[in-house]
């Protein structure tokens, strides 16, 4: 299928979703489930009046360096893991048993270390997006071409050259899988954070929305969290078709040689 077709395809399905939204909201009448076209005004008045704007920056302000310091943990994590068999062994039960673990069930913990406040969605939602990291690029490293790291070897390369100038580029296609499932679930941890325990924030602004029964508000803001979850979910899309242009099989067998 190429590239033109599927973005029609994608374009179509984008209609029908507003089309059927329209539908419902025809049905159920708008006091119920606010249409489109009332969502959109109730978002053009959040932001000339400032609250909207308001929840967005503050969200971002988490989820951006919730985001960093998850890939940058998790991909350091995942090199070392990768790179010795035996440690990657010993931790990788562990990891995916915590992993496995709902973590909202862990975000009394968090808030009792962190308080109410940034930190605690800041590093909430960090520990949900370091693992796909960890395990995509340990699995990658284990399972990359041995060929690659003998010829490091043979070039008498240090550790730290091995990793920069062999293991990097080799994991750079599933390293943004890695990123884009990262940051979604990163999304996720920060927005949730902010329902429970926060001060703003889109999740917040959510959470006080459905407690006051504002219908508006609540579609409001579901369809900024959809905007800004999609947006970059494309923009990861594209990231990884330039630095990837290869399908996930290719991807793979490259991989494992």
């Amino acid at each position: 299928m190429n590239a033109r077709r599927k973005n029609l395809i994608r374009l179509a399905s984008i209609v029908a979703v507003i089309l059927l939204w329209a539908l419902f909201a025809r049905i159920l009448t708008e006091e119920f489930l606010p249409g489109p076209l009332l969502t959109l005004q109730v978002i053009e008045q959040g932001f000339s009046e400032g609250w909207l704007w308001k929840a967005t920056l503050t969200t971002l302000s988490e989820v951006i360096p919730a985001f960093a310091i998850a890939a940058a943990v998790g991909l350091f994590f995942g090199a070392v893991l990768g790179l010795s068999k035996m440690w990657g062994e010993v931790f990788e039960p562990l990891i995916i048993g915590v992993y496995a673990v709902p973590k909202v069930t862990l975000y009394p913990i968090f808030l009792l270390v962190f308080k109410v406040g940034a930190a605690s969605k800041i590093a909430f939602g960090m520990f949900h997006g370091v693992f796909p990291i960890q395990i995509i690029a340990q699995s990658a490293i284990a399972n990359m071409r041995p060929v690659y790291l003998k010829v490091a070897r043979s070039l008498n390369l240090s550790p730290a050259q091995t990793l920069v100038h062999v293991v990097m580029p080799a994991l750079i296609p599933s390293l943004v899988v890695g990123l884009r499932l990262a940051f979604s679930l990163t999304f996720i941890g920060v927005v949730l954070g902010e329902i429970f325990a926060s001060r703003g924030g889109l999740g917040f602004l959510l959470s006080a929305a459905d407690q006051t029964f504002d219908v508006k508000r609540v579609n409001a803001v579901i369809v900024i969290l959809a905007v800004l979850g999609v947006g970059v979910n494309l923009f990861f899309n594209m990231l990884e078709r330039r630095v990837a242009p290869v399908s996930g099989s290719e991807r793979q067998a490259t991989l494992a040689g």
